[in-house]
């Protein structure tokens, strides 16, 4: 029973660090690329064990377009996924994609499920084969949601320097379209992704405030919603871009300097909350070291393993009360 966990621990490992690769490698072949690019001795040369590999996986995964969008089931539930994908590969990857992927995964994780049980001669279990399915099913969503969590902070810390630079445009004189273009070629990743494809949908006709209400929706932040709110005031009322922008720009400065004071204050209750959090674990930990047939109970029975799903679910909720009770809206 030690021998399959420890297995179940490597695959999991392993899959994650795949899909690490796999989702981060386009990315580093085409900036490898574009600095390569100006050097005399450059040559496209991607002939690694690792780039082959990845390159004929994503190339199955392409294969699998026609059949996955056969299902209109998972073809609703891939639009979702079209937030992920990068301004620069929208031509590249499709949302279906992240289907495929996560189908894969979860099917990996059958097949080595049902290897690890005839490899250490354990009672065939279906119950451990479905949890494992659904393990790897959403093992690419847990990745994305935490990524793109990241990203949002991210955008986050740089949407002040954003308005900034399209107010700039505004009071030179500039369009709104021209004021997008400037600001996608000024900022950073991952937020001027997030103003070419405002650029692009612009371009193709849709009004101010429904791009940045769009920009809201994928981000998820407050200070976007914000953007957006005042600019569909404007769009329906009338009245001077320069001075929205301007009183938008005041705003978001004002929020991003308490935020700085706040987050100053609550250092020391945040410290205690990680305290906390690694208190269960490393007691968790030293039990086991101590006794590690303590632990046999609960991964050799269906309800061992419901209590250990339950005490997951638990912590996980004891952990967001903490963060809820320290979070201070401002």
């Amino acid at each position: 029973m030690d021998i399959m966990i420890v297995l179940k621990i490597i695959l999991t490992i392993i899959l994650f660090i795949f899909i690490v690769l796999i989702l981060r490698k386009s990315n580093a072949s085409k900036k490898a690329k574009r600095i390569g690019f100006y050097s005399l001795d450059y040559t496209d040369d991607n002939n690694s064990f690792t780039d082959r590999f990845i390159n004929k996986y994503l190339s199955f995964i392409k294969s699998m377009r026609p059949y996955i969008s056969k299902s209109s089931y998972l073809s609703n539930r891939a639009l979702k996924y079209e937030k992920y994908i990068k301004y620069k590969n929208r031509d590249e990857v499709l949302p279906i994609d992240y289907i495929s992927n996560k189908i894969v995964i979860s099917l990996a994780f059958i097949i080595l499920t049902i290897f690890s049980q005839v490899f250490t001669n354990n009672r065939f279990s279906i119950f451990e084969i479905i949890i494992n399915y659904f393990v790897g099913y959403y093992l690419l969503d847990v990745y994305l949601y935490f990524n793109y969590k990241r990203q949002a902070k991210l955008i986050e810390n740089e949407l002040l320097r954003a308005i900034i630079i399209m107010n700039n445009a505004f009071k030179s004189g500039k369009s709104t379209l021209q004021a997008l273009r400037i600001a996608s070629k000024e900022l950073p990743e991952p937020i001027c992704d997030e103003f070419k494809k405002m650029y692009l949908d612009m371009k193709y006709g849709l009004s101010v405030d429904t791009v940045f209400e769009r920009f809201s929706q994928r981000v998820k932040l407050e200070e976007a919603s914000y953007v957006s709110s005042s600019l569909t005031i404007l769009n329906k009322t009338g009245g001077n871009i320069v001075e929205v922008f301007s009183s938008i720009e005041r705003t978001l400065f004002d929020r991003k300097k308490l935020n700085e004071e706040l987050k100053n204050i609550s250092s020391g209750p945040k410290l205690i909350v990680r305290v906390l959090f690694l208190v269960p674990i490393v007691f968790t930990l030293i039990i086991y070291l101590l006794n590690p047939s303590y632990f046999t109970p609960l991964f050799s029975s269906p309800l061992g393993i419901i209590i250990i799903g339950i005490i997951i679910v638990m912590f996980t909720i004891y952990i967001l009360l903490l963060k809820k009770i320290l979070k201070i809206e401002v």
